[in-house]
């Protein structure tokens, strides 16, 4: 995930933009292949932000 402030929303929009693409007929291979590991990226990045905030919510409902 890059070290800049991680923006969620842009990233699953750009998620959905490549799921889109797939859904489209005549997809071809190469191209298949370089959305698919962007879209992997997209979803790594996304899912360890949303652990870092799950982290952060547990940390402040301990100060409660």
């Amino acid at each position: 995930m890059p070290k800049d402030k991680f923006n969620f929303a842009k990233s699953y929009k750009d998620l959905q933009a490549i799921v889109d693409w797939f859904e489209k007929e005549n997809v071809d291979l190469e191209d298949g292949i370089a959305k698919f590991e962007e879209g992997s990226k997209l979803v790594k990045d996304m899912k360890q932000y949303l652990e870092t905030m799950e982290n952060k919510i547990k940390e402040l409902k301990k100060e409660i």
